[in-house]
């Protein structure tokens, strides 16, 4: 694989998450007019978010597996129109069942875009470039947070949301671009299980392993089950977080483009969080980088929580949690092709997908519910600190050592 097909593929993946998680992370800011559009509690919005995240993870693995077997082209493409059809829905809602449906759809078509683009990048390029190359897509997802977040909430304040859902849908058209793209610079290669670190980039070696097997293999691996547990506490934080976070000022008297402004935040500084932890994940031990990662977020939430809600005080909150934000997904990916190979890895890594946005379904959920019931986010705030400790706890014991069919290989 020549360097320039390299590039144009490492480009044309991160700008795929790019777009898919800039959009994403606009969601907060629909929170409040939506509501008061379908004249409902916070609940419902909430309640469609975490649905939309849940069916995500869903049918990340099942996306993964298509992309795996059938090229990842042709699962962005896919993917992409899926979000094309429910961003125009979302501008069209007049019932709650618009509003589930869309934002359920809208979780379909970005479920595994993020697992897609690391692997056919990890799968792709050399290994001497490879932690490089998976932290530099992570943060393109943060870019497109810290562009597009802003951008969304301009247009929703200056003109109105439905506005702001159309110019969504037509951001995600580009993606057939890039998907092509990404067609035409992809190695022909069959499903393989590379030797970790010392293969050579040319060198492909043809995995006899069935996809039943390569599930069989991964539920009977302690630290994948460690792994996959301990991402959930991820998905339960940044969703409740890019979710309730501009309702949650907006309660504390604070103006509109403050929580714009966080949001953004959020995703400038964590592009220095995964290119840093990307780096630091190929010097230093993976899982203690994680646990290091939980800890840290624990004790940014206790600050949060103590601090009087003002505009610096959240800048500073936005800042530091943006450095912890997606650095535990590059770890994360990079401990499951430690383990396994990239064999399966997209799959592999869609199943542990899954289980965050299991937290993800929680985190946004709970939020509305509890808020509808106490009228407050403190009670969710404090969950958040007690998980991101146990999460912490349950990655520290994790051992990362290849299968021993890769030890056999």
């Amino acid at each position: 694989m020549t360097r320039l097909s390299q590039y144009t593929l490492v480009i044309s993946a991160a700008s795929c998450v790019f777009i898919t998680l800039g959009l994403n992370h606009t969601q907060g800011l629909f929170l409040l007019p939506m509501s008061e559009k379908l004249n409902t509690g916070r609940e419902l919005f909430s309640l469609a978010g975490g649905l939309g995240v849940l069916f995500s993870g869903l049918f990340a693995p099942i996306f993964g597996g298509f992309a795996d077997k059938f090229g990842a082209g042709k699962a962005l493409t896919i993917l992409s129109l899926l979000q094309l059809i429910s961003w125009v829905w979302l501008g069209n809602i007049e019932t709650n069942f618009d509003l589930l449906g869309a934002r359920i759809l809208l979780g379909i078509g970005a479920s595994a875009i993020l697992g897609i683009a690391l692997s056919v990048t990890g799968k792709s390029v050399s290994p001497s470039n490879k932690s490089l190359f998976l932290g530099i897509i992570m943060a393109s997802g943060s870019l497109g947070q810290f562009v597009v977040v802003p951008i969304i909430n301009t247009i929703i304040q200056n003109y109105d949301w439905q506005m702001a859902t159309l110019i969504s849908a037509f951001i995600v058209s580009s993606i057939f671009i890039f998907a092509f793209f990404i067609s035409k610079n992809t190695p022909a290669f069959k499903t393989k299980s590379p030797k970790t670190e010392n293969i050579d980039e040319n060198r492909i070696l043809e995995n006899s392993q069935s996809l039943t097997d390569s599930l069989r293999e991964a539920s009977k691996n302690k630290s994948y089950i460690l792994l996959t547990t301990g991402f959930f506490v991820c998905g339960f934080h940044v969703t409740f977080v890019g979710t309730h976070l501009p309702a949650f000022l907006t309660d504390n008297n604070l103006q509109a483009w403050v929580g714009a402004s966080a949001l953004s935040l959020i995703g400038l500084f964590n592009i220095i969080g995964t290119l840093s932890f990307g780096y630091l994940g190929s010097k230093l031990s993976k899982k203690n980088l994680l646990s290091v990662l939980y800890s840290m977020r624990s004790l940014l939430f206790l600050f949060f929580i103590i601090s009087p809600k003002n505009e610096l005080t959240v800048l500073i909150f936005a800042s530091v949690l943006g450095i912890l934000w997606l650095s535990t997904v590059p770890l994360t990916n990079g401990i499951i092709s430690d383990i396994f190979g990239q064999g399966y890895v997209t799959m592999l890594f869609g199943i542990t997908i899954l289980s965050h946005n299991i937290g993800s379904f929680l985190g946004s959920w709970l939020g509305g519910r509890l808020y509808d019931i106490y009228g407050s986010y403190d009670p969710v705030w404090w969950i958040c600190v007690l998980l991101g400790f146990t999460s912490a706890a349950i990655n520290y014991p994790i051992n990362i050592k290849p299968v021993k069919r890769l030890q056999q290989a």
